[in-house]
């Protein structure tokens, strides 16, 4: 064993293999990852999820002395040199990072194998460097005592040709001409089962809006396991992985100098770590960690972001919530203040730090700032102060904060609310002077219909209001999540609605347009459902100019 400091914290692990085998022999051996649970016996499972070229996602569920886990890793092939390089994605708890690659040597008499390990431990781990890298040591030798162990009783095995549909991921038998084949073969999207894909394609949009491609959606999708829907621990899993992956990938293109990639990945690590969350209400402290991972990694991100980010603590004397509540100021890149200002309100699990800002940029585009925060029930204060009905006492203390900022126009200033939010939004503007417009998107006059929301999100509603049951939930709704007894709302009102919308119904959308006494407006869409989210496109650049045009933003 050979066990070496390579940088300050940064450790190696080297393991070594001579095998009665020719090269090319053991090259298949090691890249047709779907037969390795015919070669060691601890693999259970084993998949591809192809990245095009050479890289690959190579994702193992195993057995070991740990229990059974699923594990992730990213590997680039490069069959001239025989070697594969990986990045580690799914770590135990006493390792921080891992890298390294294998490489296969021709001998006179058949092939060696050397296997190289780069780990940093974990600072307040249970095990030190030495200690990890024996670890590490035995756990390699093993692999390669039961390769060599296979490769000796399955002689007739991996020698002709590798079948290169297998290796690349693409599929036989497609119709010739037909549009499936124009581009060569499919990859990554032909691990998403019609399941996988009718479950979760509700947030497809949604995370396009948040910056996330297609690729990053197929990869965690991707042989996601076929679990009940309210056992969200593998998506979970998924999206954590990939926002570590984004993580580091910014901190080394912010080392390398390479900004407007380090920009992409923040915003994508972000987004990565808060949608793990979504719905992972049988692991609260797992949600929680998550949560506040998104914000850590967005303030990493604020020096970097073109638009000028400021944290804010805002003042806010409610009952148990402490002293503030945290925000930002997003303003635009260039250009002086003050600037007309949109207050913009979070719904039941969006985050100000991922959808929210994707709004604010659209504002920031037009000349004007938008103030994000969390109050309680939203965000980092999710589970653990509940969301108050009288959120209107809220948004006053946000909007005396921003009225007193120097790059905030007092005089010009609008508010807008996302989902549940356009319902806060709404009941808040009918009974706070300051405010010039209002928009309302996907929220409604009441909620007495809570007991038909789908389960999923009614486990929200109950989770961010700290209710026990649906019981009592229904009663607070009954009771004082309404705008029954607000006054009319006398300001300018945009309504954005899907007619399919079951959360919040169309009908409890033109109750509010009923409600308000002002200049009303709907964008309404058919066959649509909640947030009418197919139609970002359309309606983002609508609220936008609507929003710039009360306000009398500069062009």
């Amino acid at each position: 064993m050979s066990t070496q400091a390579i940088q300050d914290t940064t450790h190696s692990v080297v393991n070594t293999a001579d095998l009665d085998t020719p090269v090319e022999r053991v090259w298949r051996a090691a890249t047709e990852i779907e037969r390795w649970p015919e070669i060691f016996p601890w693999v259970l499972a084993s998949h591809r999820i192809p990245l095009g070229g050479d890289d690959i996602i190579m994702e193992m569920t195993v057995d070991n002395e740990l229990g059974q886990n699923t594990v992730r890793s990213r590997r680039h092939y490069t069959p001239a040199g025989f070697r594969i390089d990986f990045e580690m994605w799914t770590l135990p708890a006493t390792i921080a990072t891992m890298t390294g690659h294998w490489r296969i040597e021709p001998l006179p008499e058949g092939a060696r194998l050397v296997m190289v390990h780069d780990f940093v431990p974990r600072p307040d781990g249970p095990l030190d460097a030495d200690e990890l890298g024996a670890a590490l040591f035995r756990t390699n030798e093993h692999v390669l005592d039961a390769l060599k162990s296979w490769l000796g009783s399955h002689p007739d095995e991996l020698v002709g040709p590798a079948d290169q549909g297998d290796v690349e991921g693409g599929v036989e038998g497609g119709v010739e001409g037909d549009v499936e084949d124009t581009s060569g073969p499919r990859t990554a999207a032909n691990g998403i089962s019609p399941a996988t894909f009718q479950r979760y394609e509700v947030f497809f949009s949604r995370l396009g809006l948040a910056g996330l491609g297609w690729g990053d959606i197929t990869n965690v999708l991707t042989h996601l396991g076929e679990t009940a829907s309210g056992d969200w621990a593998d998506w979970h899993r998924r999206w954590s992985d990939l926002g570590l992956h984004y993580e580091r990938w910014f901190g080394a293109e912010v080392a390398a100098g390479h900004l407007e990639t380090a920009r992409t990945c923040v915003r994508k690590a972000a987004a990565c770590h808060h949608f793990a969350e979504f719905f992972h209400l049988d692991d609260l402290a797992a949600k929680d960690a998550s949560r506040r991972r998104v914000t850590e990694v967005f303030d990493s991100g604020i020096p970097f972001l073109r638009e000028r980010v400021t944290p804010l603590a805002i003042p806010y004397p409610g009952d148990g919530a402490g002293d503030t509540l945290p925000g930002y100021l997003i303003a635009p890149p260039a250009g002086d203040g003050p600037w007309p200002t949109v207050v913009l309100v979070n719904g039941l699990d969006s985050a100000k730090e991922v959808e929210l800002f994707a709004f604010a940029r659209e504002l920031t585009a037009r000349d004007m700032a938008a103030v994000v925060f969390d109050g309680p029930g939203q965000g980092v204060l999710a589970g653990h102060l509940p969301l108050v009905p009288n959120f209107e006492d809220v948004v006053a203390a946000v909007l005396a904060t921003a009225r007193d900022l120097s790059e905030v126009d007092a005089d010009r200033m609008g508010i807008f609310g996302v989902s549940f939010g356009g319902y806060l939004a709404a009941r808040a503007a009918a009974q706070l002077g300051g405010f010039k417009a209002c928009v309302n998107l996907s929220g409604g006059f009441d909620y007495d219909n809570y007991r038909q929301i789908n389960p999923l999100v009614r486990s929200v509603f109950r989770y961010v209001f700290g209710e026990p049951d649906d019981d009592a939930m229904a009663r607070l709704c009954e009771r004082s999540v309404n705008l029954r007894d607000t006054p009319p709302l006398t300001i300018p009102l945009l309504a954005i609605h899907g007619e399919l919308d079951t959360i919040t119904p169309i009908e409890s959308c033109d109750r509010m347009l009923a409600w308000a006494t002002g200049e009303t407006r709907l964008i309404r869409y058919p066959g649509e459902r909640h947030v009418a989210t197919n139609y970002f496109g359309d309606f983002i650049p609508r609220f936008s100019d609507w929003l710039a045009d009360r306000l009398k933003a500069r062009s």
